[in-house]
């Protein structure tokens, strides 16, 4: 997909002085009710222009539908997917769309990688009683950790992430997108030398 300036509203002056636009698009699902809006994040210094220099990275982002999860890569979906989980939701997933949910972790068990990023601690999950003063679910962790543990091995291609919160929640979303897009681009550079190589022998 090729990204133009003008297509983003981004000023050709302020891409020149000080945003770097990040190499692929994150696509949103339509579905998702509170979508990650992937600014500000951690400056990086790998796509500046300068080395060692940090640079304020601007990532398109497209909302659409998707098959399977709530974020992918445009031109992946069908290849990797992360689906995201308040601590709120993923009890009330389990407790009352469990069968729903299952059967969105067998889709996403057919990618080539998936994630489900909980915006919790790993204390939070097994006790959120303990850690939220306000919480309300009458589910017994018990069962929550049972079925993770359950799912994690029926679905091996589903990895589940305790991040903390949103925020790392956004950040960890936004690391797996650029780690699995940037495995594409070397596997596919990869295949066009090999293709190259047997051509010229």
């Amino acid at each position: 997909m090729k990204l133009s300036t003008e297509a983003l509203e981004i000023p050709a002056t302020a891409i020149e002085a000080t945003i770097t636009l990040c190499p692929f698009v994150i696509v949103i699902d339509n579905r998702e009710k509170a979508p990650y809006s992937f600014t500000e994040l951690p400056l990086k210094t790998k796509y500046s222009r300068k080395k060692d220099t940090p640079t304020t990275l601007y990532i398109p982002t497209e909302t659409r539908y998707l098959p399977t999860g709530d974020y992918s890569i445009d031109g992946l979906e069908q290849h990797f997917a992360l689906e995201r989980k308040s601590l709120e939701d993923l009890y009330g997933t389990i407790g009352q769309h469990r069968e729903r949910f299952e059967a969105e972790l067998e889709r996403l068990n057919a990618l080539d990688f998936a994630a489900v990023i909980i915006e919790a601690t790993q204390r939070e999950i097994w006790a959120p009683s303990r850690h939220r003063p306000d919480w309300r679910s009458k589910l017994d962790p018990r069962s929550v950790e049972g079925s993770i543990v359950a799912w994690s091995i029926r679905y091996p291609k589903v990895h589940w992430w305790a991040v903390g919160g949103r925020r790392e929640g956004e950040i960890r979303a936004f690391e797996a997108c650029e780690k699995f897009w940037m495995e594409t681009q070397k596997k596919e550079k990869e295949n066009k030398e090999q293709e190259t190589e047997e051509l010229t022998q």
